[in-house]
């Protein structure tokens, strides 16, 4: 192989990974919070509190049990996140706690690089609602 011909396989080799590594940022930034900081994130939006108030705990599958730290040791809201359409749904155990916010999907996206999430939901009146919490926030417990 002459010089020419050795840098312009090197070269192509080049071309052909950089598709590869962005896709697979992009996948990796993704999963950088788990559900359970996902969904720490939604409920302090929709309650308008702050994610270290709110304990979190795994169930099944993408589902995540959630309370606040004031309350008893009761698992008062549940939390189903859709990493595919980036969403995640509230429910409330209680009735008279399932409100309109609760009972909508909450968007979410994740910026800088993995070390924030923004989430993002629609108020009662039309307007959006959304609020930007940092890696530290919402995986401090």
């Amino acid at each position: 192989m002459n010089k020419h011909t050795s840098t312009l396989v090197a070269a192509l080799a080049l071309v052909c990974t950089l598709p590869v590594t962005n896709s697979a940022v992009a996948a990796r930034t993704n999963d950088v919070f788990s559900s359970e900081a996902l969904c720490k994130a939604g409920l302090a939006l929709a309650l308008d509190k702050q994610p270290r108030g709110i304990n979190a705990r795994g169930g099944k599958h993408s589902q995540v049990l959630l309370s606040l730290k004031k309350g008893g040791n009761d698992w008062d809201y549940r939390c189903d996140v859709n990493r595919g359409s980036k969403t995640m749904k509230l429910e409330a155990r209680d009735m008279k706690r399932n409100d309109a916010y609760l009972k909508q999907a909450i968007r979410y996206d994740v910026n800088n690089g993995g070390r924030s999430v923004e989430v993002k939901m629609k108020r009662r009146k039309g307007s959006i609602k959304t609020e930007q919490y940092q890696a530290v926030q919402l995986n401090n417990s």
